[in-house]
C-alpha cells in the first residue's frame, strides 16, 4: 500500500520536521487508512532512529481501547514489517487495561495491595460488593444504576441520568456515601479481589507514588499512539499525559463524531482540551480521503450525511450497495407490549427475507446492528429458534469472565466433599452456560439456586436421567470433576440448543492438565485473543456499541430512526460497513 499525501505527512512529520511540534492531533473518520498510518508512522519513526543510532533500543507503545482493536493494529504491522527488519519488536501495542494491569500487579505490593490478585468477574464483584455495602440500608445489589454507580467509583464518577438529565433518584441516595463505598471497594482490592474498573485507579497511584518508575516507563517509549482517543476517560487521560511528560512525542487518532461512551467518561471536550493543554507544543493534522469506498459513492454520501447530521430518514431512498427497506406497522410503540411484539415480528421476517442474497456467501461476515439489547436478544432467538440460523459472537466478555471464574471456583470445590444436592446445582449451572435453552425438563435458569438431584434423578428426559447417574457415580468416586466433564460432553451429543463458543471455552479449561486459577486464567486470556484476532465471518447480532473498531462486509442495521437521534451512535452504525448496507426502519 502506497500512501496518500495526507498519510504520508502523518507519517514523516517527526523525521522530516525535526524542528517541528511534539504532539500530533489528528482527526481520523472510519475508512481514511488510520490504522495503516499509525502503523507506519510507528515502523517509520524507529527505522529512522536506529540508522541514526545503532544501538537504539526504544520502542513505540500503540495504546487501544479494546482487545479487537488491538487484534486489527497487530494484522496491519504484520502486513506492513515483512521486509526482515524485524522492526515489530519495537512496537508495543496493547489496550489500556492491560497496559495498566502489567504494571499494577508487577508492584502489587508496593501499592499495598494482595500478592496474588484476581479480577472478579461481573457476577463475583456484583456479589462481593453487595456483602461489602450490607451496611447501607439505600444500596440495593439488584438495582443496576446503583450497582454501575457504586462498581466504577475509582474509575470516575459515571451518574445515570434521567431523560430530563438529572442523577437517578436511586443513585443520588448514595451519595452522601461515596468515599465509604470507595474505600470499601479499596478493602475489597486489598483481599486480592480487584475490579476490572479500579486498575487504572492503581495505575494512577503508582506513577504518583513512584517518580522513578515513570521515568523509566517515559525512558522506554519516547513516542505514544493514542487510538480512538475521543473514547479516554478522564483518568485515562490524566495517565496517558503523565506518561507522555514533558519530552516524548505523541500522536492522539481521534474523531469526535464517533465518541459514544459519554456514559463511562469520555468527553466531548477530549480534542479541544488537547490543544489548550499542549498549546505551541501541539499540531492538527486530518485524515480525509476515504480509502473505502472509494467505489461506493452512495454509501460514502450516505455516511458523509450521517457525519455533517443531515440524514433524512424521510427523504431516504435505496441505490446499488444500500437498501431501504420499509416495515409497515399500525403504530410504533416500543412500550406497548402489543405493539412491539408486532414490530419485531414483522422485522424478522424482513430479514430473513434479504439474509439469503447475502448468506449464501459464507466467506463474508454480515453485522446486524441494533439500537438496543433487547432487539439482539430478540433477533438471535428468532434466527435461532424460529429459522434454525446460527448466529456468532464478536466477544461476550462478561458471560466469558463469570463462566471462567465460576470454573475456578467449581475446581477449588470439588477437592472437597460435594452431596448430592450441591453437586446437582453445579452441574446444572454450567450446563446453562453452554446452551441457549430456558428450561430442560423442570429445570429452569433463572432458578438454578433451587435445583435438586431430584431433578435429575426423576426426569422423562433420557439426558437428564443419564447425568443422573454420573452424579451417583461421583459420589462415590469423589471425581466430581469427572462428573462434569461428561455431562458437558452429554449435552455436546445431546438435542439441545447449544452455544459452541461458550461450549469450546469450557471444554478447553476442563481438559486442561493443570487447573490452577493461574493457569486458567491464561487459558482464557489466550482465547480471547484468538477470538479477537479471528476474521469475521458468519452472522453477527449486536448492539452499535459492542461493533465499536469492527467492520462488516454487510451490515444490516435495524430501526436507525432512534438512532438518529444520538447522531454519532448513528454515525458510527453506518460506518461499519464494507460492502452492502441494509437499513429497517417501522413506518406507519
Amino acid at each position: 500500500m502506497i500512501p496518500n499525501k495526507e498519510q504520508e505527512i502523518i507519517i514523516n512529520h517527526f523525521i522530516n520536521n525535526k524542528n517541528g511540534k511534539r504532539i500530533l492531533l489528528v482527526e481520523a473518520p472510519p475508512g481514511t487508512g488510520k490504522t495503516y498510518t499509525a502503523v507506519s508512522t510507528a515502523l517509520h519513526y524507529i527505522r529512522s532512529n536506529m540508522k541514526q543510532d545503532s544501538k537504539y533500543n526504544k520502542k513505540v507503545l500503540i495504546l487501544t481501547f479494546s482487545k479487537n482493536a488491538k487484534a486489527q493494529i497487530e494484522k496491519q504491522l504484520d502486513d506492513l514489517d515483512i521486509s526482515n527488519e524485524g522492526l515489530g519488536k519495537y512496537i508495543e501495542i496493547t489496550n489500556f487495561h492491560s497496559f495498566f494491569q502489567k504494571y499494577v500487579w508487577a508492584y502489587n505490593k508496593y501499592l499495598g495491595l494482595n500478592e496474588n490478585l484476581m479480577i472478579a468477574s461481573p457476577k463475583q464483584r456484583r456479589k462481593l460488593l453487595t456483602e461489602k455495602l450490607s451496611y447501607i440500608s439505600d444500596y440495593s445489589g439488584e438495582d443496576d444504576d446503583q450497582y454501575g454507580w457504586v462498581e466504577s467509583l475509582l474509575e470516575g464518577e459515571f451518574y445515570p441520568l434521567t431523560h430530563k438529565g438529572n442523577i437517578k433518584p436511586a443513585v443520588k441516595r448514595l451519595i452522601p456515601y461515596k468515599e465509604n463505598i470507595k474505600n470499601s471497594i479499596k478493602e475489597l482490592n486489598k483481599d486480592g479481589y480487584i475490579g476490572f474498573s479500579d486498575i487504572g485507579y492503581y495505575m494512577k497511584e503508582l506513577l504518583n507514588k513512584s517518580s522513578s518508575l515513570l521515568k523509566v516507563i517515559q525512558n522506554k517509549y519516547d513516542m505514544i499512539i493514542l487510538d480512538e482517543y475521543q473514547d479516554a476517560s478522564d483518568l485515562q487521560d490524566e495517565i496517558v499525559k503523565k506518561l507522555i511528560g514533558e519530552k516524548n512525542k505523541a500522536i492522539f487518532f481521534a474523531d469526535s463524531k464517533q465518541m459514544i461512551y459519554g456514559w463511562r467518561g469520555a468527553s466531548p471536550n477530549r480534542i479541544i482540551d488537547l490543544l489548550k493543554e499542549y498549546g505551541n507544543e501541539i499540531e492538527q493534522k486530518a485524515l480525509v480521503t476515504s480509502m473505502r469506498f472509494k467505489n461506493q459513492k452512495d454509501i460514502e454520501g450516505l455516511i458523509k450525511n450521517a457525519r455533517q447530521e443531515t440524514y433524512d430518514i424521510n427523504g431516504f431512498k435505496s441505490s446499488e450497495n444500500v437498501k431501504h427497506i420499509k416495515i409497515k406497522v399500525k403504530d410504533k410503540n416500543l412500550f406497548s407490549k402489543q405493539s412491539k411484539n408486532s414490530m419485531y415480528a414483522s422485522l424478522k421476517f424482513k430479514i430473513i427475507d434479504i439474509l439469503p442474497k447475502y448468506e449464501k456467501r459464507k466467506d463474508k461476515s454480515i453485522g446486524i446492528l441494533c439500537r438496543y439489547n433487547e432487539q439482539v436478544d430478540f433477533i438471535k432467538k428468532a434466527l435461532r429458534e424460529d429459522f434454525k440460523i446460527s448466529s456468532q459472537t464478536i466477544s461476550n466478555n462478561e458471560e466469558e469472565h463469570n463462566i471462567v471464574c465460576d470454573l475456578i471456583e467449581f475446581l477449588e470445590k470439588q477437592r472437597k466433599d460435594l452431596s448430592k444436592d450441591e453437586l446437582s446445582k453445579e452441574i446444572a449451572k454450567y450446563i446453562f452456560s453452554v446452551i441457549y435453552d430456558d428450561n430442560i425438563g423442570a429445570i429452569k435458569r433463572t432458578k438454578l439456586d433451587e435445583v435438586k438431584f431430584a431433578n435429575f434423578k426423576n426426569a422423562r428426559l433420557s439426558l437428564l436421567k443419564e447425568i443422573a447417574s454420573f452424579i451417583e457415580e461421583a459420589q462415590e468416586s469423589k471425581d466430581f470433576l469427572d462428573c462434569l466433564v461428561r455431562s458437558i460432553n452429554t449435552v455436546k451429543n445431546g438435542q439441545l440448543n447449544v452455544n459452541h463458543e461458550n461450549l469450546y471455552l469450557v471444554r478447553k479449561i476442563l481438559s486442561s492438565k493443570k487447573s490452577t486459577p493461574e493457569k486458567i486464567t491464561d487459558l482464557f486470556l489466550q482465547y480471547q485473543y484468538l477470538k479477537a484476532f479471528k476474521d469475521l465471518k458468519g452472522i453477527y447480532v449486536l448492539n452499535v456499541h459492542q461493533s465499536k473498531g469492527r467492520e462488516f462486509d454487510f451490515v444490516y442495521l435495524v430501526d436507525t430512526e432512534t438512532m438518529s437521534k444520538e447522531s454519532n451512535l448513528l454515525y458510527v452504525a453506518l460506518s461499519r460497513v464494507k460492502e452492502k448496507l441494509v437499513i429497517f426502519d417501522w413506518i406507519i
